[in-house]
C-alpha cells in the first residue's frame, strides 16, 4: 500500500486507477485509509466475494477456530474489465514498480487501465 501511495502521482499519469480491497468492515477500510493517507480508496470485502471471485481468500486452521484472509496479490484491469496482468505472490518491496513497468509494456497502456491490488489481512 505505502508504494503504491509513493507511486500514486506516476500510476495517474500512466492511466491506472488504484484500489485496495480488504476483508474489514467499510468504517475499518476508511480509518485504515486515513491513517495510511492513501490518495485511493480502500474497498470493504466483508462477504469476501471479490475475493472468492479473484480466488484470493487464504482458509488457516487455528486450533478450533478457521480464519480467512485475503492473500496478497495485484489484478492489473483494462478500460473494458478484463484481467490483464496478474501477481499472485506479491513482494512488497518493488511491487509498484513492478506494475508501472508492466503498464508501460501493455498494448493501450493509457487508456484507462485500473489496478486493484488486495491488501495483507
Amino acid at each position: 500500500m505505502r508504494e503504491f501511495r509513493a507511486h500514486y502521482s506516476e500510476l495517474r499519469e500512466a492511466g491506472v486507477e488504484i484500489a485496495g480491497i480488504s476483508t474489514d468492515t467499510p468504517e475499518s477500510s476508511r480509518e485504515w485509509a486515513g491513517r495510511m493517507n492513501l490518495p485511493f480508496p480502500l474497498l470493504s470485502d466483508e462477504e469476501r466475494a471479490a475475493g472468492a471471485a479473484f480466488g484470493v481468500i487464504r482458509r488457516v486452521g487455528i486450533g478450533t477456530w478457521n480464519v480467512e484472509f485475503f492473500k496478497r496479490s495485484t489484478f492489473l484491469v483494462d478500460a473494458r474489465g478484463i484481467v490483464v496482468a496478474q501477481w499472485r505472490k506479491v513482494k512488497v518491496r518493488g511491487h509498484a514498480a513492478e506494475v508501472i513497468e508492466m503498464v508501460r509494456v501493455l498494448p493501450g497502456s493509457s487508456a484507462g487501465i485500473r489496478a486493484p491490488s488486495a491488501p495483507p489481512a
